[in-house]
């Protein structure tokens, strides 16, 4: 099998997409498939600008499909994987997989923004993403990393039996727990006997990052052995830290962009993972499914993208929208060991989201649609 992959971001350059992307091709090519992988850093055809894309957003994102769109124009691939597309013309693709890792239509719909201008920006966005989906041809398929994703797919007009739900994977084998947490805690100064509450992600207005510290001030006061490490950097990440410094925290350490490399350590180093996302595309988030490989519970917000945690036994579902509820919730979680949760987390990914059985499912429909 021939498969073209067109993406936005590829590893190591991104996030979300190009991690999940990356995984996949990689266990694909284990199988014996040929990946040709398109993206504005490469590696195999490079297209669109990697530094347009950061400057100016969704304008870089038209500007890459838009080459991509008159770059392949005659192609001998088998099949074509697309991430999140915005062909604003045509799909020069007759078969091919589209995958969508979130929606601008979810951010606009969940009013994320912390300004009027950016919830004014995102609805804006939204109605373009939509026109570019009406554009495809009714027989392109479609996979979502959420069952959330899936569902805003069906409410801008694609058919439900043309949606298939995928899951983000993780890398179980980098992943793991550790037995020895004290190397971490040497490295970024924290004493042995703290409990480590890790946060991982970019610091936008849909990680919740103030309600986070806000909840924090409040356990702080009860806990004095009790540490949140905030790992990523964002938009947020200023006015993140003027807030901590405003309610006088002292158990709050950001760590800015922390390196891939670098990530297993950081999780396997924590006791308890948290996230307060009031909008996400995967199900589960990569961080989150990265943090239940390494046998960390988790502390997450009441949205459907962290069921998972309930499914799995690993962890507390809080409703954030009361900070002082929240508080107490994770309080008594906290004043409990939490073995089970933790076992039952690593079990978890073992099972359903190592990236070997996710690639097999992303197969599966590859050979379906080369046989139509």
């Amino acid at each position: 099998m021939k498969l073209l992959i067109c993406t936005s971001e590829y590893f190591p350059h991104g996030s979300g997409i190009a991690n999940v992307v990356f995984n996949v091709v990689e266990q694909l090519k284990k199988q014996g498939v040929e990946c040709t992988v398109c993206s504005p850093t490469g590696p195999d055809i490079t297209l669109g600008n990697k530094q347009f894309i950061e400057k100016f957003g969704f304008l870089g994102l038209i500007y890459y499909w838009h080459q991509v769109s008159h770059f392949f124009k005659h192609t001998d691939y088998d099949v074509v994987w697309l991430q999140n597309p915005y062909f604003i013309y045509h799909n020069p693709f007759h078969r091919c997989l589209i995958t969508m890792h979130s929606t601008y239509f979810g951010l606009s719909h969940h009013n994320v923004g912390n300004t009027r201008f950016l919830q004014v920006y995102y609805k804006i966005i939204s109605a373009i993403e939509e026109f570019s989906l009406a554009q495809l041809s009714k027989k392109t398929v479609f996979t979502g990393v959420g069952q959330p994703v899936c569902e805003e797919l069906e409410k801008m007009g694609i058919e439900k039996e043309r949606i298939t739900y995928v899951p983000n994977g993780v890398d179980v084998q980098s992943f793991n727990p550790a037995l020895d947490k004290t190397i971490l805690r040497k490295k970024i100064g924290v004493p042995n006997n703290n409990i480590i509450l890790l946060s991982v992600g970019r610091l936008t207005p849909q990680k919740g990052t103030q309600t986070l510290i806000e909840v924090f001030s409040l356990l702080e006061k009860s806990l004095g052995n009790l540490t949140l490490c905030i790992a990523g950097k964002g938009e947020l990440l200023d006015s993140a830290k003027i807030l901590v410094k405003k309610n006088g925290l002292q158990k709050v350490i950001f760590l800015g962009y922390v390196d891939e490399r670098d990530l297993p350590a950081l999780y396997a180093g924590s006791d308890y993972y948290i996230i307060n996302s009031i909008y996400e595309g995967g199900m589960p988030p990569l961080t989150l499914s990265e943090a239940m490989a390494s046998g960390l519970p988790c502390i997450v917000s009441d949205i459907p993208n962290f069921s998972i945690v309930n499914d799995a036994g690993c962890g507390l579902i809080v409703n954030f929208g009361n900070i002082d509820h929240a508080a107490k919730e994770i309080l008594e979680y906290l004043s409990r060991e939490h073995q089970d949760h933790a076992k039952n987390a690593r079990n978890y990914t073992i099972q359903f989201l190592d990236w070997e059985i996710i690639s097999k499912e992303y197969l599966k429909i590859f050979e379906r649609l080369i046989m139509q």
